[in-house]
């Protein structure tokens, strides 16, 4: 049917215009949006940047029936599917749309982290405005008590009379108004002592915001790594293929150079994208579920069969968990304890396991993240 559907386009007929009707109406978006293109320039910098996007079908169609696509043009657009198609094509794609949602919830933390920083810079600035009322308050007190002070001396000074008796009258209201005002002022000092814990406490969650913001961040950084490494890694599969256009000199940034690869815990719904990435870092994944269906006695035998151990934190016993950490620490095994499951921790792992040339190779347990694992075992 391929092969009927290929010849009938070589010239005007039935089956061909309705082709032709059928790929114009079902990649009018690309070719609406390459229709903008003014100049050979212009319609390259539109096919890359489909490229890079995943978006290949509707701009392969779109480039190929552009007025303005020349030899060069079409040569460029079919040398660069040729090379998609030595590809893993549907993996790449997946992973370029967690890259996607990954910059999005990035910048959507980033936003809620600025949002709420001004939020509390305008609480920060009303609670000085408070405090600064609260100490006027408080020099017009002294001022009072000055007075009374003042008020006291004259009235040793007179012994009777109706001026003493007004006196003293003055005297006794002054002293139920400084009454009065002490307690204000005790008041005014247990909202001040309100407000600094809600200031510290405000001041404690940018802290966390700005911690989960770098996470997402290393996040987005290794999955950016991998994404980059599994389109540029993949070679063509063909021996025999001198076109290609492969350049040999580009050699991976993340190479596990055939080690194994243990992961204990994890979520057994993410074990397929872990297998993925390491199988991308030239590795071999094993895996043990941290105690929740597999043995316990089995977790020692998987760890001496391992080249290497992740631990995530949040999917795991605390039994496996100390197990595995004493036993890494007890062999000099690298083992990269990371505070959660996600794609993006595992990918922060292999980037700390595939030993950069320069850096020294990783001995015993190292937690990517310290502080915050401690915190999150403490909760659980």
């Amino acid at each position: 049917m391929h092969v009927s559907f290929v010849a009938a386009a070589d010239e005007k007929n039935p089956l061909s215009i309705a082709v032709q009707k059928e790929l114009e109406r079902r990649y009018a978006r690309s070719v609406k949006r390459f229709a903008a293109a003014t100049s050979t320039a212009a319609l390259l910098e539109l096919w890359q940047q489909a490229v890079a996007e995943g978006e290949v079908q509707g701009a392969f169609w779109a480039v190929m029936t552009h007025g303005l696509a020349d030899v060069e043009v079409r040569t460029r657009a079919f040398e660069d599917v040729h090379m998609l198609s030595h590809q893993i094509g549907a993996g790449l794609r997946a992973d370029l749309s967690a890259l996607t949602k990954a910059r999005k919830d990035l910048a959507q933390l980033r936003h809620d982290s600025e949002s709420e920083a001004r939020r509390q810079a305008r609480r920060l600035q009303a609670k000085i405005t408070e405090i600064e009322h609260l100490r006027e308050r408080v020099a017009q007190l002294e001022s009072i008590e000055q007075a009374y002070e003042a008020a006291r001396e004259r009235l040793r000074e007179l012994e009777d009379g109706r001026e003493l008796r007004a006196l003293r009258a003055q005297v006794a209201t002054l002293e139920q108004d400084n009454e009065r005002q002490g307690r204000r002022l005790a008041d005014a000092e247990l909202r001040a002592n309100a407000l600094e814990t809600g200031l510290g406490s405000a001041e404690s969650e940018i802290v966390d915001l700005t911690a989960q913001l770098s996470e997402q961040a290393q996040a987005c950084e290794a999955l950016e790594r991998l994404v980059g490494m599994g389109a540029d890694a993949v070679g063509c599969s063909a021996k025999d293929c001198e076109s290609c256009g492969v350049d040999d000199d580009r050699v991976l940034d993340l190479d596990l150079a055939g080690r194994r690869i243990l992961c204990v815990g994890g979520r057994s719904d993410l074990a397929p994208r872990y297998r993925d990435l390491v199988q991308r870092c030239n590795g071999e994944l094993i895996r043990h579920d941290g105690g929740l269906e597999d043995s316990q006695q089995r977790l020692e035998a998987v760890l001496a069969s391992a080249d290497a151990v992740i631990c995530p934190a949040d999917a795991v016993s605390h039994n496996a968990y100390s197990r595995t950490k004493r036993f890494c620490k007890r062999m000099g095994k690298p083992c990269v304890l990371v505070p959660r499951s996600s794609v993006g921790a595992f990918a922060q792992a292999l980037t700390a396991l595939a030993d950069p040339p320069g850096q020294q190779a990783l001995q015993g347990p190292f937690s990517l993240d310290n502080e915050r694992m401690l915190r999150e075992r403490q909760a659980a």
